[in-house]
């Protein structure tokens, strides 16, 4: 099993006997065991045992990304119990326990298993809190258009990527500059829209670090009227440093602040020469 997902089983348990302990006292709480399976390692066991009921679990992670819930839970009335040991010269064994003739015991098994879906981008929404390989798939069309730092994608403890404040923040920066619904919700529009994203100069307002077909546009309209040179060009979709420096320039020159930001103002300017 793997080690992140069973620290996460065992802290579910311990947190919520902590939880019960404190809301209904220590005698409400009944006697639980939690342990690995040595020789198995995707196997994950818990325990419980009282007067009249034992009951055992095991979780079974499978290859495949499913997992089996097993249970026996064993009922008896009037049992009595004992433990034999027998000793020989430099070893010991310990038999099972052994139950008295006049006990009896009724069980029940059950088990489940269960898919752990995976969802290809667009099968779904995804909003705050949502984690999986789509939201991973999204998070890298965030970052290959600069609406998203690389560095910012965090992954949840079963290495998933998981749409937190960033993501979040940067589908809404997304959406606004292709005069989307702002709500920082990616559905099937929004989705559609960003895997699709081929905007044309004039669609939105362009500053540094913004990357896409209008840049690629921008910085020929720049090439032509030499303010920007090919050599300076190390990736022909991004506005960087130099681009910037030659926005500015053209601003100084046209009497508009030197902001380097192609808005409407510099930009309706600019294609008209």
């Amino acid at each position: 099993m793997k080690a992140k997902f069973k620290t996460l089983l065992q802290s579910i348990v311990v947190t919520s006997i902590a939880t019960l302990v404190q809301t209904h006292g220590l005698k409400a709480v009944p006697n639980y065991h939690l342990s690995d399976d040595a020789a198995e390692d995707d196997n994950l066991t818990l325990s419980k045992s009282s007067n009249k009921l034992n009951v055992k679990m095991l979780l079974h992670l499978n290859s495949d990304d499913t997992y089996l819930l097993a249970a026996h839970r064993s009922h008896s009335s009037h049992r009595s119990h004992s433990s034999h040991s027998s000793h020989s010269s430099g070893s010991s064994h310990y038999s099972h326990t052994s139950h008295s003739s006049h006990s009896s015991a009724s069980s029940h098994y059950s088990s489940t298993t269960t898919t752990v879906k995976t969802y290809s981008l667009g099968q779904r929404t995804i909003s705050s809190g949502v984690s999986g390989e789509d939201v991973e798939d999204l998070a890298k069309l965030l970052v290959k258009y600069r609406y998203l730092d690389e560095s910012s994608v965090q992954k949840d403890y079963l290495g998933d990527v998981c749409c937190d404040i960033h993501i979040t923040k940067a589908i809404k920066a997304f959406q606004e500059d292709a005069k989307l619904k702002t709500d920082g919700i990616a559905g099937s529009v929004t989705i559609s829209k960003l895997q699709h994203w081929s905007p044309e100069l004039g669609d939105r307002v362009l500053k540094k670090g913004m990357y896409g077909s209008d840049v690629a546009e921008l910085i020929k309209v720049l090439i032509a009227q030499d303010l920007l040179s090919d050599s300076e060009i190390e990736d022909e979709q991004l506005f960087d440093e130099h681009v910037e420096k030659a926005v500015k320039s053209f601003q100084k020159d046209h009497n508009i602040t030197a902001t380097g930001i192609v808005d409407n103002k510099t930009l309706s300017i600019l294609i008209k020469l």
